[in-house]
């Protein structure tokens, strides 16, 4: 028998090494963008790579540190005090798929904005670089908090079951 407990916390740790992997690889090329090119475009790029890796590296190890913990506390309240999980678990979970919602619409607003930046703004601009940027980061994080979301539906389902 599957423990949703260890599915769910296994898949949110996993998750964010991806994001942590993702960040790092921004900052590389930010620093590529940074040192290589003399291009304002390539400039423009690696700010805004920089700032959305600091958010990624930052939210991926958060997740990642507390991860473990949040997989104890859970199992523990499942076996001995599901008391526990109807007065924490479940309106930290309800909080956090309320959060996806906030983070779905800013993400396609940063998705949209990055679109524009890099289609409307002067060929080569610091604008144009920051849009080309921005656009790939948004997509990405729009499809990682997707999958969490999913995963987050499913998980407060099995919590409401239990309760």
């Amino acid at each position: 028998m599957s423990d949703p407990v260890a599915i769910y916390f296994g898949a949110e740790r996993a998750e964010s090494l991806l994001f942590i992997c993702i960040g790092l690889v921004a900052l590389e090329v930010a620093y590529l963008c940074w040192r290589k090119s003399r291009a304002d475009s390539a400039r423009g790029a690696a700010g805004v790579l920089v700032l959305v890796a600091a958010l990624q590296l930052t939210v991926g190890a958060t997740i990642f540190m507390r991860s473990p913990g949040d997989k104890a506390r859970v199992s523990q309240a499942v076996q001995h005090d599901k008391s526990a999980l109807r007065a924490q678990e479940l309106p930290r979970m309800q909080r956090v798929m309320h959060n996806f919602e906030i983070y779905r619409w800013v993400e396609i607003g940063l998705l949209g904005l990055g679109v524009l930046l890099a289609w409307a703004a002067r060929r080569g601009s610091t604008t144009r670089g920051a849009g080309l940027a921005l656009a790939p980061q948004a997509a990405v994080m729009l499809v990682f908090d997707g999958l969490a979301e999913q995963r987050g539906v499913v998980y407060l389902a099995w919590l409401n079951s239990l309760l």
